[in-house]
């Protein structure tokens, strides 16, 4: 009896880590999407700085300033369709690792 303890807590805190695992992943590809995002943002916030204080003529900064609105516009939400991925690919694999989890145990229970 005392043998199968050490096996059962195993095989009991097997789904726990698994779940550690994936939250893990899941918030690392979550910070390299926003380090990613964040640092792509700072350069070009350099560079439309350093266009903008070239220009003189107020029509040029204007079109200047609205097409770099635009692309920081489709950035973001390409940043934010990214990060949606990640959450969906999680929560597809936490979902699995759940229905496994139920499926062991009721095997286990017979």
């Amino acid at each position: 009896m005392f043998t199968k303890i050490p096996e059962e807590f195993t095989t009991t805190i097997k789904p726990f880590n698994s779940l550690l695992e994936i939250n893990t992943k899941s918030v690392e590809r979550l910070i390299n999407l926003q380090k990613t995002f964040f640092t792509a943002v700072g350069w070009e916030v350099a560079a439309q700085t350093k266009t903008l204080s070239t220009q003189t003529d107020m029509t040029k900064v204007m079109d200047e300033q609205k097409y770099y609105s635009e692309q920081l516009q489709e950035k973001m939400s390409a940043s934010v369709k990214d990060a949606c991925e990640v959450a969906t690919q999680s929560s597809e694999e936490v979902v699995h690792l759940v229905q496994d989890s139920i499926s062991e145990a009721v095997y286990s229970a017979k």
